[in-house]
């Protein structure tokens, strides 16, 4: 394996200073105050991971020859032209070890002209807790985490976009969630009960990997089909404790209990956010 260039070497030790109060291996949290490290960018000058002029910041972690990563820079094309003259800023991160002519081809097939900052060692890469390519993140106007979103096949950039619109105030929760698990067509048959079963099934599996957000909307979807679902509400405030908004789980919790006074999933939310 090939060494890492001497001028790639220096920011990926200052990066890895800045980022070692936090372990390699933990995955960034919604919420949480992202670093801002100066990287290596593919044409030889510096730039920073996030926004320094109070914009919302989008990054996109690819590698070329992938084929989820070119469909995805495919799309973020599309998504940066939609809201071009929007305080947004957009960077693909991609691992310094990746060859330039590639890098390079990657982004033109894409159409994309942004900047490709170069992430010396995966340092970044490993500091967010990134397991697979592609990852799209999304920072809000003061560089705090509003998501780490990894590869879907279907509406990527409708999503991507919807958490860029929910930070710029142009559209509210309850159209955030619309937008993240759109309505879906049922099997002819199929009872409001076991409907929001399927999707209190997929929210908790949404919980398992880390996404609360993604979990709180499969919940209110379930909600939206069965209202006096324990297992609905008591997802909710898994994922609403899971997000540090206790005041919002505590409704969620004594609906869930006056429902099923024996539901786990209320019963551990009552642990973390105790009335």
């Amino acid at each position: 394996m090939s060494a890492v260039p001497q001028r790639l070497a220096w920011p990926a030790l200052a990066l890895a200073a800045a980022l070692a109060a936090r372990p390699a291996a933990a995955l960034a949290a919604p919420g949480e105050a992202l670093p801002n490290p100066e990287l290596p960018t593919l044409e030889g000058g510096k730039a920073t991971l996030l926004s320094t002029r109070g914009e919302v910041s989008v990054f996109v972690f690819a590698r070329p020859g992938q084929d989820h990563s070119a469909r995805t820079l495919r799309e973020m094309a599309g998504c940066v032209s939609d809201v071009r003259e929007k305080p947004v800023r957009w960077v693909v991160v991609m691992s310094a070890s990746s060859p330039p002519a590639e890098v390079r081809a990657a982004m033109a097939e894409a159409g994309l002209a942004l900047p490709v900052l170069l992430d010396a060692g995966d340092a970044l890469y490993d500091r967010l807790g990134v397991r697979l390519h592609p990852v799209v993140g999304i920072a809000d106007r003061a560089g705090r985490l509003a998501a780490m979103m990894p590869y879907q096949a279907v509406n990527y950039c409708a999503a991507v976009r919807a958490r860029v619109r929910f930070l710029l105030g142009e559209i509210d929760e309850a159209a955030l969630a619309q937008a993240l698990a759109p309505p879906r067509a049922d099997m002819p048959g199929a009872t409001p009960a076991a409907v929001a079963g399927r999707d209190v099934a997929l929210g908790r599996r949404q919980l398992e990997h880390g996404l609360p957000e993604k979990a709180l909307a499969s919940a209110r979807n379930a909600l939206s089909k069965d209202p006096a679902s324990a297992p609905a509400h008591a997802l909710a405030a898994q994922a609403l404790a899971a997000l540090g908004r206790c005041p919002e789980a505590l409704p969620e919790i004594e609906a869930a209990l006056k429902a099923d006074p024996k539901d786990a999933g209320a019963l551990a939310a009552r642990g973390a956010c105790p009335p």
